[in-house]
């Protein structure tokens, strides 16, 4: 089943089997069609334009009072007529940059490629991002503008408008050369290189250049990388050194907890009250809590997901592909308490780039902690194994059968290599037992019904008794325009710890979509198909689509603005 429905339309669905969006939510009543008619219906609720004029103007950066370097966006603003009258809808529009007015060539393509914007009798403003480089030479640059607002080829829209200077120049954000910088606020990006000295950064958060190092040296040296039970130790002169934890370490805190292993301990600091038979050489002389570090602890931003056997498929509602009900034993796994979000995707994507990897979508995203979005199932994986990499372990992901050949680049069904301790897609069944999060035999995350309180998702309040409503896009996902995703995290999480397992944007999983379950002991689907698996419903999905048995799918080279993921990992890091 594909999936994909902007919030506008609350008449159409986005269930479909393989590559069909479905119009009658009746399972038995299906009829597939063509991936280019998702888009036709996604974008059903726009206006057909027969002739469009247009005005442009640019916006000039306006209101900065810093006297720094403001990134690489700049405000677009322009003006849509059909056949002489103020257009209202919505458009969809493909900014290119240009090196000439006419008889040029393309030199930038904006992040992201296409945008789609509300337009108000003709008006409508945009954020374009063409990155730094057409910029550097400081020569003119020219803008073109593609629109459309049905499926089809882009109208392009003459003449080049020319770009004219801003009060503060893009180029000013990468210094290349530069003398000494004094009282610098923000983050520091490259390698700096040459003959230098502590005075060059003379303190950093309040501490002296020499002490950081001198630190973060002892720290490093105290334990070594992946040391299990690693108790790290700071004295008040700023001292490291390392031990290892024991019962003896921290029985009788005071809480009726007695004989407390290393395995009872979470990554951070325990308060002096709370532990017995600690010297004071064991505390930071600062704050007098004992600095514990567990590097078998859960790794940072995931949660374990127990071991043990579910049932999986629809109890409920007779969802023809998630029948019949099955018994699954998962073996215990951690998994992104949080979907990936762009931020994370950008500093993933920027380390692959710059390592081998090529990708065929740079993704998007509302704002940094929102999901990244517009990304397919083969940039995905490769993702993964570039996080894993990043991370200094073992990819996942291969192009050959020997798993020799790290998968970073084309789209090809790659092999996986399931016995390395490398970041990965959860399977499918994997993302149930996840998203049930411990309940059984329930509708969604948390029980039986669904509002808006709980997810991001399309509220029809009178197709589905279990829906609540109110209906129509979530308010939270509307703040900023569109794509109507909201920030992760933002509603109560599941059983297990992990937030937007229902709506928000759909979840790639490692499986071919296919019928009927795989039972036993850790599925990974069928051998072949068509389709990737994406469960969990998107922002305009209706409540029906979000369910923790509904399954969907879609070819692995499409995506779209309510597409995403999360990763998991095995266990024993």
């Amino acid at each position: 089943m594909l999936v994909g429905i902007g919030g506008a339309c609350p008449a159409i669905s986005d269930k479909a089997i393989n590559y069909g969006l479905q119009l009658n939510l009746n399972e038995s009543a299906k009829k597939p069609l063509t991936t280019l008619s998702i888009r036709k219906q996604a974008h059903a609720y726009m206006q057909k334009m027969i002739a469009i004029g247009v005005a442009l103007g640019l916006l000039g950066l306006i209101g900065q009072q810093q006297a720094s370097a403001q990134g690489t966006v700049f405000t677009y603003q322009g003006k849509l007529n059909q056949n002489g009258v103020a257009y209202t809808g919505v458009a969809e529009i493909a900014p290119t940059l240009w090196d000439a007015a006419s008889g040029g060539n393309p030199i930038g393509t904006n992040n992201p490629t296409t945008i789609l914007v509300n337009v108000s009798t003709g008006l409508f403003t945009a954020s374009l991002d063409f990155g730094s480089s057409p910029f550097v030479a400081g020569a003119a640059r020219w803008l073109q503008l593609g629109v459309r607002t049905t499926l089809g080829p882009f109208t392009t829209l003459s003449p080049l408008q020319p770009l004219t200077p801003t009060p503060y120049a893009i180029a000013a954000s990468y210094a290349t050369k530069g003398g000494m910088a004094t009282n610098f606020t923000g983050n520091l990006s490259g390698d700096v290189t040459g003959t230098q000295s502590a005075t060059v950064v003379a303190r950093l958060a309040g501490q002296s250049a020499s002490a950081v190092v001198a630190g973060a040296t002892a720290a490093n040296a105290a334990t070594a990388a992946s040391t299990p039970n690693t108790i790290v130790k700071r004295d008040g002169s700023g001292n490291f050194a390392a031990g290892t934890i024991t019962a003896a370490s921290v029985a009788g805190n005071g809480s009726n907890l007695t004989a407390l292993s290393a395995g009872n301990l979470a990554s951070g600091t325990v308060p002096l009250a709370r532990l017995s038979g600690i010297t004071s050489n064991q505390l930071d002389a600062a704050t007098w809590q004992f600095l514990v570090s567990l590097a078998s602890g859960v790794p940072v931003g995931m949660v374990l997901i127990p071991g043990g056997s579910f049932t999986m498929g629809d109890t409920l509602n007779g969802l023809t592909d998630a029948k019949p009900v099955t018994n699954v034993f998962i073996s215990p796994f951690y998994m992104d308490v949080n979907l990936v979000t762009w931020s994370q995707w950008q500093g993933v994507y920027g380390y692959a780039t710059n390592h081998g990897y090529t990708f065929v979508n740079p993704g998007a995203g509302k704002g940094a902690a929102h999901p990244v979005q517009s990304v397919n199932w083969y940039d995905v994986v490769k993702w993964c194994n570039a996080r894993s990499e990043q991370a200094g372990k073992v990819p996942v992901y291969y192009t050959d059968v020997g798993l020799t050949v790290v998968y970073r680049t084309g789209e090809v069904a790659p092999y996986a290599n399931w016995n390395v301790k490398g970041y990965r897609l959860p399977t499918e069944a994997e993302w149930e037992r996840a998203a049930r999060g411990g309940l059984a035999g329930q509708r969604f995350p948390w029980g039986n019904l669904i509002s808006q309180t709980n997810a991001n998702y399309y509220g029809a309040t009178g197709s589905y008794a279990y829906d609540l409503g109110p209906n129509g896009n979530n308010p939270l996902g509307l703040l900023g325009g569109a794509p109507y995703t909201s920030p992760v995290g933002s509603f109560a999480p599941n059983g297990y710890g992990l937030y937007d397992m229902a709506g928000n944007v759909y979840q790639w999983c490692w499986d071919w979509y296919g019928t009927p379950y795989a039972g036993g002991t850790d599925p990974r689907g069928v051998s072949s198909g068509s389709g990737r698996v994406l469960r969990g419903g998107g922002w305009g999905s209706l409540a029906y689509f979000c369910r923790a048995a509904d399954r969907n799918g879609s070819g692995p080279a499409f995506r779209y603005f309510n597409f995403g993921f999360r990763s998991a990992l095995p266990p024993g890091q």
